[in-house]
This record gives structure tokens, C-alpha cells and sequence, in this order.
């Protein structure tokens, strides 16, 4: 009865914590790198000191104009970069959940592979 209620367990809301536990540091990840809030200001200005209305001759006009184009190349160039390194690390570590998981679903099998390989001899070849 004892080890009915271990198995039940971790199948049944332990395998539901786990995956709890995976989905909130997937979703950690993803509001570290705040994907999302890059992707829809990316076109925004990057820092940009001064964003009021400029007024005056024309030079001076169309200083502000390349000072924001500027910045919002340096924006979108940073903010690219920050995606991407955003994604590449959402994917490494969805791949190294899902082994998290597998893991998770053979860890009790394996007392019992290791017992059958001990009856029937088996030893590795570094022994």
C-alpha cells in the first residue's frame, strides 16, 4: 500500500508539480528577457535624451529628425539582439526541461532495471 500511494504520487500531482515548477521558470525566463515588451517597442527610441517637438530652422529640424532615426536604429539593433539571445535561451532551456520531465517519468523504473541487471549478472565494462 505503501509504495501504491509513492507511485500514485509521482505520477499523479507530483508529475502536476513538476510540470507547474517547469511552466513558472519558462515563464520567468521569458519576463527576464521580456520578449514581448522588445518585439512591440522595437522601433522605439533607445534612450533618447530629448523627444519634445523641435522647432526652429531647418538645420536644426533636421538634426532631430537623424538624432531620433539614429536612436531608433540603436533601439532596434539593441533590442533584436536582446530577442534573440531571449529566444536561444527559451530554447535551450525548454530542451533541458523536457529531459527534466523524461526524467522525471523513469526515475522510478529504474530501482527495478537495476535490480533485474544485478540478477541476471551484468556489470559494466569499466568494473
Amino acid at each position: 500500500m505503501f509504495l501504491v500511494g509513492i507511485i500514485s504520487w509521482w505520477y499523479g500531482s507530483g508529475w502536476r508539480g513538476q510540470f507547474v515548477r517547469v511552466r513558472d521558470r519558462l515563464v520567468a525566463t521569458s519576463d527576464f528577457f521580456s520578449i514581448g515588451k522588445l518585439a512591440s517597442t522595437l522601433f522605439s527610441p533607445f534612450r533618447q535624451i530629448s523627444a519634445q517637438k523641435v522647432s526652429g530652422s531647418l538645420a536644426t529640424v533636421a538634426r532631430a529628425f537623424f538624432d531620433k532615426l539614429i536612436s531608433r536604429v540603436i533601439g532596434a539593433i539593441v533590442r533584436s539582439f536582446t530577442i534573440l539571445f531571449g529566444i536561444i535561451a527559451l530554447v535551450v532551456q525548454s530542451l533541458y526541461e523536457v529531459m527534466i520531465l523524461l526524467f522525471w517519468l523513469i526515475l522510478p523504473i529504474l530501482p527495478v532495471v537495476g535490480l533485474i541487471l544485478m540478477a541476471i549478472g551484468w556489470v559494466p565494462r569499466w568494473m
